[in-house]
């Protein structure tokens, strides 16, 4: 049996991309072949992504072979992978919903994203239809699937990518940080609407100037498609006096990143739209204490691993970053809860619960339309 996946973008850095990548990793590693297709692969990933014009011959070459064919498709936006998955014969068709971003958060800013979101959320009903297998990564999108009125799904959470991690720190960014000191901010996360970095900006403004003047927060993550939102946030920064403290440093390598994980003290996230929140687990993963907003999936990821506000009283976050600093009794509490919070989402559960919601669901499917076509074939024989 093979069974590929379709993702839209194959990016690197970006969690369902990251997650594509895992469940071809453990699936070829089971012995199950496993390609994904894609309309976009980043240079990073020209390798493991294949173009999605080369999916209908692949699936020929299988059918021939008589290995039954599955795909996944990981659901975020309107793509012409959708369509191909409706279209595509003798297939068995499964769906990963990551969530629909809604489109007043980038209505203002991007035309093209928005249609594509609107387009994204107007097909997806009837897609569901056609689906033998629906999963979505965080029991908040499954409550979403719901409302689109599926009612027949599972879930299967993000995992925790170790073998991204088991690359050392980039060692230029590592010696940079410890040679400024000072407390550091981080957020990782592309520069979206959603995100609402400007309260993180406005947090960290009263951090900086009334508690921490030695404090910096860094920002990871592109702008992308949201260049006018980047622009604003950027202006908020000048505007409050904070252009020598925040930094705009965009994508990085995952060797990068790991140096900002592991010089920084506090890690923020104020998003009021998350379907599942993968830097969340990075953030436990390298032991950072973590302030997160209350929103969507962000308690159910975060869990009791980190601090959680219910009102974006930006001052009295900035006390609260405050106390986790100087707090060690705190600090360590919390970051002993993350590191039990952590197991959930090793690769080992991420992998039982693949072969549980993905694997056997569809071997037991393939035997079973092999049995039904075996069955028409004879009464087919017999009737001639």
């Amino acid at each position: 049996m093979r069974i590929h996946q379709f993702v839209h973008t194959l990016n690197y850095g970006d969690a369902i991309s990251g997650e594509a990548v895992a469940i071809r990793r453990l699936l070829n590693r089971s012995g199950i072949g496993s390609e994904i297709y894609c309309v976009n692969a980043h240079e990073k990933l020209e390798d493991i992504g294949r173009p999605w014009t080369r999916f209908d011959a692949d699936r020929q070459e299988a059918e021939q072979a008589g290995e039954p064919v599955a795909v996944l498709l990981h659901y975020s936006i309107g793509s012409p992978l959708n369509t191909l998955l409706r279209s595509s014969a003798g297939i068995l068709r499964g769906l990963i919903y990551h969530n629909l971003t809604p489109v007043e958060w980038f209505a203002p800013y991007n035309s093209v994203v928005t249609a594509n979101l609107v387009e994204g959320r107007a097909e997806l009903p009837q897609l569901l239809q056609t689906m033998d297998l629906v999963l979505a990564d965080s029991e908040y999108n499954e409550r979403e699937l719901k409302e689109f009125g599926c009612a027949d799904t599972q879930v299967l959470p993000l995992c925790l990518d170790q073998e991204k991690w088991q690359i050392g720190p980039n060692v230029g960014i590592a010696s940079m940080l410890r040679a400024h000191g000072g407390t550091n901010v981080l957020h990782v996360g592309r520069l979206a609407p959603n995100k609402c970095l400007e309260d993180i900006i406005k947090t960290f403004y009263f951090y900086h100037h009334k508690i921490d003047r030695t404090s910096r927060l860094w920002l990871i993550g592109g702008d992308i498609d949201t260049e006018i939102y980047s622009f604003e946030l950027r202006r908020l920064v000048s505007e409050l006096r904070l252009k020598e403290a925040v930094y705009f440093v965009g994508s990085v390598s995952d060797c990068e990143l790991r140096a900002f994980y592991e010089a920084a003290d506090l890690y923020l996230c104020m998003s009021e739209h998350e379907g599942f929140c993968v830097p969340l687990l990075e953030a436990m993963h390298f032991r950072v204490p973590i302030i997160a907003y209350d929103a969507c999936a962000v308690s159910e990821t975060l869990g009791d691993a980190g601090l959680l506000v219910r009102q974006k009283e930006h001052a009295q976050i900035a006390e609260l970053m405050a106390m986790v600093r100087e707090d060690a009794q705190l600090r360590e509490s919390l970051l002993s809860r993350a590191g039990l919070r952590l197991e959930r989402f090793s690769e080992a559960v991420f992998a039982e619960n693949l072969r549980i919601r993905v694997t056997e669901p569809f071997a037991a499917l393939a035997k079973q339309t092999h049995t039904i076509r075996n069955a028409g074939e004879v009464r087919k024989a017999g009737g001639a």
